[in-house]
């Protein structure tokens, strides 16, 4: 069964609150991002580490979204 974006997201969310996101604020100083981000927030993060251009990859894939970054 192929669950719809909305169930997908929610899962990863969940995943990403519940796990990714303690591992990720253990070290200090940290974003506080856990594992789903969104696009504005990965280029905001890009541009902060001096890339001049964020592209999301036209990749189908139902697990992952996929960057470009370009310095």
């Amino acid at each position: 069964m192929r669950r719809t974006t909305t169930e997908r997201e929610a899962y990863y969310y969940g995943w990403s609150v519940l796990d990714c996101l303690p591992s990720g604020m253990y070290d200090q100083p940290s974003e506080g991002t856990g594992a789903v981000m969104r696009p504005a927030t990965l280029r905001r993060y890009a541009e902060a580490a001096g890339f001049v251009g964020v592209d999301v990859l036209p990749i189908d894939h139902d697990g992952f979204r996929l960057y470009l970054l370009r310095g």
